[in-house]
């Protein structure tokens, strides 16, 4: 289903109130005894680096609310520990074992890009630790996770679908996919075909193309020259700057729908290509309860206006919040056993509770707790994976990106 949003200010940010990065990562080696360690891998360079400082900030302040309000596990304080993926799936392989090894941590969330996350996944599975994510990649939660990985958004094979309402919504029939070559968008291009036939649509083609190419002139060509009534755009930041100047300086007219992960990227695509060439274009991504009361209080925490639309920032509250009262609800920091308690906390039946101060109080009381989030529902199928994802999507227009729809 397909409603129009009614919003008319709407703006899409990062780094809010966000300490530069020498800043942003500068924290002790080692957590003193008392304290309850977990950690993050986010991006602050690379090609995904405009998330990292909005969800640094996120998870900041919910460590403070909670630690400010007594901890946890009988006083105890959470001590949150960062490190940079730079948007490399190396660099996230070395983060996570210092969170491991050295800072003994029983979470290793963040995770925005899935090659990071998948990369990492077998060490912190052998470490028998909790996987929480913000990254899209079906295979993530594949295979056996020990029960131990979390998803706080919505898996690849979802946005497909999603594309496909898009195109219903502006009438494209006809359609071409552009896409590029990595495990995150590779799922989205089965489940769009079959969502398209449902529609009465049909694609055309499939143009993939690799990341970090010299030139995207001939893909773009191939997609683009049998004038399809649109063409859907799967590409990361840097490779969607340069396809959509080939896509403008060939004159081509098909509409364009794409993902936000490159159409928008926290306003940085406009940035770089200017309003000229990115008029015109749609773009998609998983979007948090935006009209919820626990949304806005999110936004009033974070500092910004109301009406503020953080895509990816509320993933990293939400995980802190989970993580907290799961081990408050199993009486444990043990990893192996407050994952347990997950489901316990956040799926229904229970008590609705947004807040994560107020959820602690009830679980101390012994109350059965429904927890959702800023980011989303927070609810989790056997998988890990997230329920209840809805998409925002947005048309860049003079110059600006504006709310065109939801689709669920």
């Amino acid at each position: 289903m397909t409603d129009a949003l009614s919003m008319t200010r709407r703006s899409v940010v990062a780094g809010l109130g966000a300490l530069p990065l020498a800043a942003a990562l500068r924290t002790p080696a080692i957590a003193q005894a008392a304290d309850v360690p977990i950690g993050m891998v986010l991006p602050f360079s690379g090609a995904t680096g405009a998330y990292g400082p909005a969800m640094k900030q996120a998870a900041d302040l919910v460590v403070s609310k909670v630690n400010d309000s007594g901890g946890i596990l009988g006083g105890r304080k959470l001590k949150l520990f960062i490190e940079d993926s730079e948007t490399s799936a190396t660099t996230s392989v070395t983060a996570s074992k210092k969170l491991l090894e050295v800072n003994k941590v029983e979470l290793v969330g963040g995770f925005w890009g899935s090659p990071e996350a998948l990369a990492a996944k077998p060490i912190i599975l052998a470490a028998n630790k909790v996987q929480m994510l913000s990254c899209a990649a079906n295979a993530v939660t594949e295979g056996d996770t020990k029960g131990l990985i979390y998803r706080l958004q919505a898996k690849s094979s979802q946005w497909g679908p999603a594309g496909a309402k898009v195109m219903e919504r502006i009438g494209a029939k006809k359609v071409t996919v552009l896409a590029q070559q990595n495990p995150f968008i590779v799922a989205m291009v089965e489940p769009f075909k079959v969502e398209m036939a449902k529609i009465g649509g049909e694609v055309i083609d499939v143009v993939m193309y690799n990341p970090d190419q010299a030139s995207y002139r001939a893909e773009v060509e191939k997609a683009f020259g049998p004038e399809p009534d649109a063409v859907f755009v799967l590409p990361l930041l840097t490779d969607m700057v340069s396809i959509s100047k080939e896509i403008y300086r060939g004159g081509f007219t098909s509409k364009v729908v794409s993902l936000g992960t490159g159409a928008d990227a926290e306003g940085k695509f406009l940035q770089a290509v200017g309003p000229e060439v990115a008029e015109g274009i749609y773009h998609l991504q998983p979007a948090p309860p935006i009209e919820s009361a626990s949304y806005a209080r999110f936004v009033k925490e974070m500092g910004a206006p109301e009406g503020t639309v953080f895509l990816f920032a509320g993933n990293a509250w939400d995980q802190i919040c989970i993580t907290a009262l799961a081990m408050e609800h199993a009486k444990t920091q043990e990893a192996a056993v407050w994952t347990k308690s997950v489901r316990e906390v956040c799926n229904p039946p229970g008590e609705f509770v947004d807040d994560v101060v107020e959820a602690l109080k009830m679980i101390r009381d012994g109350k059965k707790i429904n927890f959702n989030g800023a980011g989303c529902t927070c609810d989790f199928d056997e998988k890990g994976d997230s329920l209840n994802r809805s998409f925002y999507v947005q048309l860049i227009k003079d110059g600006k990106n504006t709310p065109f729809a939801v689709v669920s």
